[in-house]
């Protein structure tokens, strides 16, 4: 599927059914990676903050055991004359930040829901895209670096084609969940289960925000929060905000 900066192989994530049923599905876009900051050997770079070397140990990893997956990592992937690495302070943010925002507000528990994604492997990003081209490939040949083979980012557009192909997938997990709930992440995220539901469009709206929507699947109709991910930007940081207030509202003994 493709290789990381350093060598490490671009898995394929896609995760099978559920094998016990949960309250909530909730489904997000593609798969994050594993980040370390990299320092090159002096003179030879400037030190690039986060850089993805690994597969995301499960999908949206909130970053624990980090250091010793970044050390075994280490040992199996990175060679010393390439200069020192640390695991990236990134690391898990959206994990971490998942149930307390997304899923406590509406009562779910730690252990009740179940999570995948529309896509099965990490893209790279703008940003991750600019430190190859700046740092990495310049080094390439002076340090004997791998070639690095990673699909950019996609566009809001090409997620929901290309995952369109995916839909018996995730109809087929949405079942087997016994979900009573699903909670999307991000717009593309939203716009796929639509379409799993046999319908179109699934945008965001401001002012649909902070209600909650129906979707049908496999005969059954189900409890639909259409959320931005957890990796949003203002504005939308303040719309998410107020929509925790009204569930922590509305959930409370």
């Amino acid at each position: 599927m493709g290789t990381f900066p350093f060598g490490a192989p671009v898995d394929d994530l896609t995760i099978g059914l559920p094998t016990r049923e949960v309250s909530t599905f909730v489904l997000g876009a593609y798969p994050s990676a594993v980040h370390v900051e990299w320092t090159p050997p002096d003179g030879l770079g400037r030190r690039v903050v986060a850089l993805p070397v690994d597969n995301e140990p499960f999908p949206f990893w909130d970053g624990s055991d980090m250091d010793r997956f970044v050390e075994l990592w280490q040992q199996q992937w990175f060679r010393p004359e390439w200069g020192t690495v640390r695991a990236a302070a990134l690391n898990g943010s959206s994990g971490r930040s998942l149930h307390a925002r997304w899923l406590a507000p509406l009562g779910v528990a730690v252990d009740d829901y179940f999570v995948t994604d529309c896509l099965p492997t990490s893209m790279m990003s703008t940003g991750v895209k600019k430190a190859l081209s700046t740092v990495y490939s310049p080094l390439r040949d002076r340090l004997g670096l791998p070639a690095v083979s990673m699909t950019s980012h996609p566009s809001e557009d090409t997620i929901v084609r290309l995952a369109t192909a995916q839909h018996d997938r995730l109809r087929a997990q949405v079942v087997a969940s016994g979900a009573e709930r699903i909670i999307t992440l991000g717009n593309a995220a939203a716009r796929v289960l639509a379409a799993v539901g046999g319908g179109t469009g699934g945008e965001l709206t401001v002012d649909g925000y902070l209600s909650a929507r129906r979707v049908v699947i496999d005969g059954r109709e189900l409890e639909w929060h259409a959320l931005v991910h957890p990796a949003v930007r203002a504005p939308w940081v303040e719309r998410h905000d107020q929509w925790v207030a009204t569930r922590e509202r509305e959930t409370a003994p």
